[in-house]
């Protein structure tokens, strides 16, 4: 059976360490990018009592009646919040999901204007007092940890370590989805799944799941394997985004998860996710005679604006960066749709 690779990080998350990510990390973590796609990380040092808190917090949250969750129910105008009623591939996955996101300005209420970001803002349930300090506390956590990960993802990239953080500082859309599977009832089954294949839309993602398997990769070989839980893992992907900048060498993998059976299940990925003035194509040093731009600029907020469209409705096909792949139907397609969407002047400007 074919599984992610697993990587010692030798503690190079820990709070406090500011040193480069060890080499051998560097070089481990380019090597799973490239081919798996996958990678769970060990020994890794992110704060484990703030996850413990935080999955404290998610299993309380999901244990409240449905009609005191739908009080914060996300809207096609606020992607923050919760859901019952996710789309992927135009299709609803059998979980329930909560949302939130980085606030720009925490001393300031929530639902300030200053703390809208692009996905909106974030909304917390009423009767769970700790819930919001919970999840802050670990947001701030895993965001900590994705800024010293895009460190060894440079590295491994043969870049100065900090090299692509102006994609991110500052205003970064990076989300953290708290995932609860409920079992699946008896007699139901067929082509129902927990989460549809999908490719995860920005550029990685920080996965934490419970032992409760569930989440499938698609190998190099066309294959569903299994990504089984490991006690205290980080779960690591790389996202679209990611393949853009390296021209393809890192792979941003399909993956889906099965309907749970038997027990319940629950997960807690963070997206991490470029500024949304943020334009994405691939880096000068991954392109020359044998290696041609693969991928025309992806204006980061439109598309993430796009792909949510998806997840909350049904609007057709999803948005992909096969859309942008550069001597595809489809990329020729999606860079007609954007001309009519942002008028004459610059589209003339995108095609230059």
């Amino acid at each position: 059976m074919v599984s992610p690779p697993v990587i010692d990080a030798q503690q190079f998350l820990a709070p406090g360490n500011t040193a480069p990510p060890p080499a051998q990390v560097a070089q481990a973590v380019a090597e799973a990018a490239s081919t798996a796609g996958f990678f769970q990380l060990v020994n890794h040092g992110a704060d484990a009592a703030l996850l413990a808190r935080m999955t404290a917090a998610m299993h309380a949250f999901f244990d409240l009646p449905l009609e005191d969750k739908l009080k914060v129910r996300r809207t096609q105008g606020n992607a923050m919040g919760y859901s019952n009623e996710e789309l992927t591939k135009q299709t609803r996955d059998l979980k329930e999901l909560f949302d939130f996101c980085r606030v720009p300005h925490p001393e300031l209420p929530d639902d300030h204007p200053d703390n809208r970001t692009i996905d909106g803002y974030n909304r917390w349930p009423e009767g769970l007092p700790e819930f919001r300090a919970a999840m802050m506390a670990y947001y701030n956590e895993v965001e900590r940890c994705s800024f010293r990960l895009l460190e060894a993802f440079c590295l491994g990239l043969g870049l100065e370590r900090t090299a692509l953080h102006h994609l991110f500082q500052g205003q970064h859309t990076g989300f953290l989805r708290l995932n609860y599977y409920p079992v699946l009832p008896e007699g139901q089954h067929g082509e129902q799944m927990g989460v549809h294949h999908h490719t995860d839309a920005g550029f990685l993602t920080i996965l934490v799941q419970d032992d409760v398997p569930g989440l499938q990769m698609l190998d190099n070989s066309g294959q569903w394997q299994l990504v089984e839980p490991i006690p205290g893992a980080l779960t690591i992907n790389v996202g679209d985004q990611c393949q853009v900048l390296s021209n393809d060498r890192f792979k941003a993998p399909l993956h889906r998860v099965l309907p749970s059976r038997g027990r319940r299940r629950y997960s807690a990925p963070f997206f991490f996710n470029p500024r949304p003035d943020a334009d994405i194509a691939p880096l000068p040093m991954f392109i020359d005679e044998q290696h041609p731009p693969a991928f025309r600029p992806i204006n980061w907020g439109r598309f993430r604006s796009l792909r949510f469209a998806g997840d909350y409705a049904d609007v057709g096909e999803e948005v992909q960066i096969s859309h942008y792949r550069l001597g595809s139907s489809k990329a020729a397609a999606g860079a007609k749709d954007a001309a009519a969407e942002v008028g004459p002047e610059a589209a003339g400007a995108a095609s230059a």
